[in-house]
């Protein structure tokens, strides 16, 4: 039995690793949907001045071209889960960064998985930090709250939770300004 999981397991996270190999950072337009109601379309212009980048907060909704995605909660952690069974501890010196988020699909089309624009942690100098799959499967796990689709195509209409968790130094951590980046947005998470 707990050969089967472990091979589930390890098919899940090949599907993940080439969904963020093959996707792309796709978003034409931003908005968010709060009391303030901002909104941002972005141009084809790749050299952007990051310093005009809008930045969203928790719980603001940023409108891709297909997709809505809310992140709703971040937590930082120092272990999730049990470590002897598919749990995750932080190793020293470092942190886990969790978030959850929704995302919808607002078009008339299926979306599939390797269309979904990339989610990123990025400290405010803009340096990039990719998820950490074994967290992120313990953190599912752990919370229950992820019933993203990893197989199959998210139909329009459907709203799924999904749960990403970043591996960070701490001494990095407590310092500045982060954001998760999703496309070309930022939503700001300290």
């Amino acid at each position: 039995m707990q050969h089967k999981i472990l091979t589930f397991l390890g098919a899940i996270i090949i599907l993940v690793i080439l969904g963020n190999v093959v996707g792309g950072d796709k978003v034409d337009k931003k908005e968010v949907n709060s009391s303030s109601d901002k909104s941002l379309t972005s141009s084809d212009n790749k050299n952007k001045d990051e310093s005009t980048e809008e930045s969203y907060q928790i719980g603001d909704t940023v409108n891709t071209k297909n997709m809505e995605i809310t992140v709703s909660k971040f937590e930082e952690l120092e272990q999730i889960g049990d470590p002897d069974f598919l749990g995750k501890i932080a190793p020293e010196g470092a942190t886990l960064v969790a978030i959850q988020y929704t995302m919808k699909n607002v078009s008339d089309d299926p979306i599939g998985v390797f269309s979904y624009p990339s989610i990123n942690l990025v400290d405010e100098k803009g340096t990039k930090y990719k998820d950490d799959i074994e967290a992120s499967s313990a953190y599912a796990t752990e919370t229950k709250v992820d019933n993203s689709k990893v197989l199959s195509d998210l139909n329009p209409g459907i709203t799924v939770t999904g749960v990403d968790v970043y591996e960070v130094s701490k001494e990095k951590f407590s310092e500045g300004e982060w954001y998760i980046k999703i496309g070309d947005s930022k939503v700001k998470i300290k």
